[in-house]
């Protein structure tokens, strides 16, 4: 039971302390959705830039550099998009990310039991959350978003788990980790219930395993690129809230706006080299 569950250690203490902080404090506190993006973006920017540890393994001079120019290109096409349209590209995002989020904690597992996975871990929040993630999505498009297709977002959460539990080898595990997320989710909020899925699940295990795969750490790799990315950021930030009359509120949306969209822009081309280097390793 100890090795079940060890690879999740990281997930259910750092949700139980954000369940404990969510239940002791009267009201949200206006410092959440930084603090949320921060560790989003800490915590995901090093199983990111880990790509270049995997580019390096797989593919050789020539090749490596296409590879990586088409990476960059992706980037740029994915930053296009959003700000030609937020709102389509966010749902194609979610969609991917569903599948991605499966392939890659349950690399072994079925093509059902994957898809499960990642669609119960996108849909759950709007379940939980449901205005939460209205307002956040409303944020990341600079869009009104309905409440609708949130909620429906929701239900398939939920059926989604349901499935997932059923097929599953151990169904006391997944129930067990959807009901801990679902929790977090209702309790502190849909971005505090996915930044403790990301930065203490699946971030680490998909570090993890692709260490070990390769046999290499990349920690200097890791932190380089890191470090560059996340400066841009800030100076994307601080360049739109430079503006004295920028409110701390909007300083917060900002920051939430733009490590999101950084994110997507990185995740795409992220979750595609993955795809063909999994099949290359199985």
């Amino acid at each position: 039971m100890r090795s079940v569950v060890k690879p999740y250690a990281g997930f259910l203490l750092g949700s139980v302390i954000v369940l404990c902080a969510a239940t002791w404090m009267v009201e949200q506190s206006p410092l959440l959705i930084f603090w949320c993006s921060a560790l989003v973006l800490v915590a995901g920017l090093p199983h990111g830039a880990y790509d270049w540890v995997i580019m390096r393994a797989h593919y050789k001079k020539g090749r490596l550099g296409a590879v990586v120019a088409g990476y960059v290109a992706l980037v740029l096409v994915v930053i296009a998009l959003w700000l030609i349209a937020p709102l389509a590209l966010l749902s194609v995002f979610l969609a991917y990310s569903a599948y991605h989020f499966g392939d890659s904690d349950l690399p072994n597992a079925s093509l059902l039991h994957q898809l499960t996975w990642g669609l119960a871990i996108i849909g759950l929040p709007g379940l939980f959350a449901g205005a939460d993630v209205q307002a956040l999505f409303s944020i990341l498009t600079e869009t009104p978003i309905a409440l609708a297709p949130i909620s429906a977002l929701g239900i398939m959460g939920c059926i989604a788990a349901f499935i997932h539990v059923c097929c599953a080898p151990k169904r006391w595990v997944s129930i067990g980790l959807l009901a801990v997320y679902g929790a977090v989710c209702w309790a502190a909020g849909a971005l505090a219930g996915f930044a403790c899925y990301f930065a203490l699940l699946h971030s680490p295990i998909h570090l993890t395993r692709w260490r070990h795969a390769l046999n290499q750490q990349g920690s200097a790799t890791i932190l380089m690129l890191s470090l560059v990315v996340m400066s841009a950021i800030a100076g994307a930030v601080w360049m739109s809230a430079s503006d004295p009359a920028v409110t701390f509120e909007t300083f917060n949306q900002t920051t939430f706006r733009y490590t999101f969209i950084a994110l997507a822009a990185l995740t795409v081309p992220h979750m595609v080299l993955l795809s063909k280097a999994n099949r290359r390793i199985h």
